[in-house]
C-alpha cells in the first residue's frame, strides 16, 4: 500500500465526506467492539455534518450496540443493489470502510462497492490492501477508531459525547483494555481526552471486559477443558508453547451456547503462562472452522493467518479452515514452528 501520512489523507478525507451527503458504513464481518465503535463514531459525525449515514452489519453485534447510541442499521433482507433507497434524501451513496479494507471481509457489505459514488478505506490491520478509491492504513495504530479519532481532529471535526463513547468503545477493546502491546503514548493521550469528552470509560471498561453472560462463562469453562499444550520448534522447547483448543457445534450445544458465546474466549486463553501463543478453534457452522489466534511476545500471527488467506495484527489475527480439525492444528502447529525456527535462523546469522 502506497505511503501516505496521516495529514496528508486527512484532506483527503474531509474532501470526501464534504463531497456526498449519503454514506453505507461497513467493519468487517462479525463484528467487534473497533468495528462497530469506527463506524458509528463517524455516523454520529456525519449526521452532526447533516448527512445520512447506514450502517451495515454482518453478524452478532449486540453487546456492542447495548453500550452507545444508536444509528440507522441497513435491514438484513436488502441486497446492496437496493442500498439506495433505504436513505430518505436520495438513492446515490459514498461507501466507506473502517477497521477493514478488503469488500469480502465486510461480508454482506462486499458489493456495496459495486454500486457507489465512490469508496474509501480507514485500516490498522498488517494485511490492508488497496480497494477503494481512497484507502488508508495505519499498522502502528492500535485500532480503526485511534486512526479515525486523530483524522476527526486534524479535519476539525469536533468529537461529541456519543462520538467519544463509540471512540474510547472501539479503541479499548482492540487493546485489550490499554493492555496490549499496541497500546502507544498516543493511545493514552487519547483514552484521556475522550474521558473528559464524555465517555463513561468506567462503564465500557466493565462490560467490556469484566461482564459475562453465563453462556459465555460456559463457552471459557469448555475451551479450557479442551486445551492442550503443544512444544514450539522441537520437543525441547518449552519456552514457545503453542495452546489449542477446539470447540465443535455439537460440543457447543450440548453445554447450552452457541459460537457467538465464545467470541472473547481466544483473549483468556492467551492470559495462560504455560503458552506464547494461544489458539482457539471453534466450529462456527457445520464443516467451517473459525482460528483466533493470540501471541505474547515472539510469534507473528497475522503471517501465520495470512497463510491461510486470513489477517489480523502481529498479536492477533484469525482466519477460516473447511479442513478437518486435526489437519487445521496440524498447518498451524506447523507454520508456527516454521516461523519459531526461522527466527533462530536469523538470530543465528546476526
Amino acid at each position: 500500500m502506497s505511503k501516505i501520512t496521516r495529514e496528508e489523507f486527512s484532506k483527503q478525507f474531509l474532501r470526501f465526506i464534504r463531497k456526498y451527503d449519503r454514506f453505507l458504513l461497513s467493519g468487517h464481518i462479525r463484528p467487534d467492539g473497533d468495528s462497530v465503535g469506527s463506524c458509528f463514531s463517524l455516523a454520529y459525525a456525519l449526521q452532526d455534518m447533516g448527512k445520512e449515514a447506514i450502517v451495515c452489519l454482518d453478524g452478532d453485534a449486540e453487546r456492542y450496540l447495548e453500550l452507545i447510541d444508536q444509528v440507522p442499521l441497513l435491514p438484513d433482507d436488502i441486497h446492496m443493489n437496493e442500498a439506495g433507497r433505504c436513505f430518505t434524501t436520495g438513492s446515490g451513496f459514498a461507501f466507506i470502510m473502517l477497521d477493514c479494507s478488503e469488500p469480502e471481509r465486510t461480508g454482506r457489505a462486499q458489493d456495496a462497492i459495486l454500486y457507489t459514488q465512490a469508496s474509501m478505506t480507514v485500516d490498522h490491520h498488517i494485511t490492508s490492501k488497496e480497494s477503494a478509491d481512497f484507502n488508508y492504513a495505519e499498522p502502528e495504530s492500535s485500532s480503526a477508531s485511534e486512526i479515525l479519532y486523530h483524522l476527526l481532529n486534524l479535519c476539525e471535526i469536533p468529537i461529541s459525547q456519543r462520538m467519544a463513547q463509540a471512540l474510547f468503545m472501539g479503541m479499548a477493546f482492540d487493546t485489550g483494555g490499554l493492555r496490549h502491546s499496541c497500546t502507544s503514548e498516543e493511545t493514552l493521550l487519547m483514552a484521556a481526552d475522550l474521558k473528559k469528552k464524555g465517555a463513561d470509560t468506567t462503564f465500557l471498561m466493565n462490560r467490556l471486559f469484566h461482564t459475562k453472560k453465563l453462556s459465555e462463562m460456559k463457552a471459557l469453562s469448555c475451551a479450557i477443558r479442551s486445551s492442550r499444550l503443544y512444544k514450539g520448534k522441537n520437543q525441547q522447547d518449552e519456552e514457545n508453547n503453542i495452546l489449542i483448543s477446539f470447540l465443535s457445534l455439537e460440543e457447543m450445544r450440548k453445554s447450552g451456547f452457541g459460537p457467538s458465546d465464545a467470541d472473547g474466549v481466544v483473549g483468556y486463553l492467551n492470559e495462560i503462562a504455560d503458552a506464547e501463543t494461544a489458539i482457539f478453534l471453534r466450529e462456527i457452522t457445520p464443516g467451517i472452522i473459525r482460528a483466533n489466534m493470540r501471541s505474547k511476545s515472539t510469534v507473528d500471527v497475522a503471517r501465520v493467518a495470512a497463510l491461510f488467506g486470513g489477517g489480523g495484527h502481529i498479536r492477533a489475527a484469525g482466519c477460516t479452515f473447511q479442513d478437518p480439525v486435526l489437519l487445521v492444528k496440524k498447518e498451524l502447529l506447523d507454520a508456527i514452528r516454521r516461523q519459531l525456527s526461522s527466527l533462530d535462523s536469523e538470530e543465528t546469522s546476526e
